[in-house]
């Protein structure tokens, strides 16, 4: 007979996500998963398979918990500002950066299954801005005259820039020069 979990598995992943992003894949042992979300190793093997198959389920959790809160500020009904307040909150950050950018560095050029989940999550975010853009064009909050996806596509990658930049400490006015950059490609 199958004994119950006495343990509630989002709170588990969220654990774990906590200490792939702060430690990354490579340095987070067995033991360090075990201690941190108190599971045993039956129940953590039992439960989410290995330690890639756990590390997949937690980015998961994390990049959906992420959009969610990209589009938390695109929705805001003037897009230029909504995407002025996203990229600014980024300077308040804790050092740990973003999990997919640390997380792209680390694990996708070697690790083709991680590499597929990565493309995805900047697909959504490119669609996220994208679909946001056009929103702004048709309302006069965005004035651009580059090509909605082409604008996307910068935000994705200026902000994994800007993450990188944050978890390196780098100096924030080097930062806000940047996003001022980036804004003003959006007037």
């Amino acid at each position: 007979m199958v004994r119950p979990r006495n343990f509630d598995e989002i709170d588990v992943l969220r654990k774990a996500m906590t200490l792939f992003w702060t430690k990354g894949y490579e340095m987070t042992s067995l033991n360090d998963l075990l201690n941190v979300t108190g599971l045993s190793k039956s129940s953590l093997y039992e439960t989410f398979g290995n330690k890639h198959d756990l590390f997949l389920r937690a980015f998961d959790l994390y990049r959906l918990e992420r959009l969610s809160y990209l589009l938390n500020y695109l929705s805001n009904e003037n897009v230029y500002r909504g995407i002025e307040l996203f990229f600014m909150a980024l300077l308040n950050k804790v050092s740990k950066g973003c999990m997919t950018s640390n997380e792209a560095i680390e694990l996708a050029p070697h690790d083709k299954e991680f590499q597929k989940v990565i493309e995805k999550d900047f697909e959504d975010i490119e669609n996220a801005f994208f679909n946001a853009i056009e929103i702004g064009k048709i309302n006069g909050s965005i004035q651009s005259e580059i090509d909605s996806l082409k604008l996307a596509r910068f935000l994705t990658v200026s902000l994994q820039g800007v993450n990188v930049m944050v978890r390196a400490q780098t100096s924030q006015d080097r930062i806000k020069d940047f996003l001022s950059v980036i804004l003003g490609n959006l007037k």
